[in-house]
């Protein structure tokens, strides 16, 4: 009887296994990617501004971290 089961069953695609699982929550990936969309930087620039290896040249972009973080414009890279 079970494979008669089987044989009515639909086959998964890799595209159905992907659309099935659940969404993640990364809140560190996902600050990096809205900093991404709303400066329209790359990955790695965008985690190098949050990791101190590199700062904005545009200071619109610090404006924007400031306001994606709620931490002050002179404050983003103290310490």
């Amino acid at each position: 009887m079970a494979n008669k089961i089987n044989e009515f069953s639909q086959k998964m695609t890799l595209k159905g296994y992907y659309l099935g699982l659940p969404d993640a929550i990364h809140p560190k990936t996902d600050f990096i990617t809205k900093i991404m969309s709303e400066c329209n930087v790359s990955f790695t620039t965008a985690r190098n501004w949050v990791m101190g290896v590199t700062k904005p040249f545009n200071q619109s972009h610090v404006k924007k971290l400031s306001e994606l973080s709620g931490i002050p414009e002179d404050e983003l890279w103290q310490g």
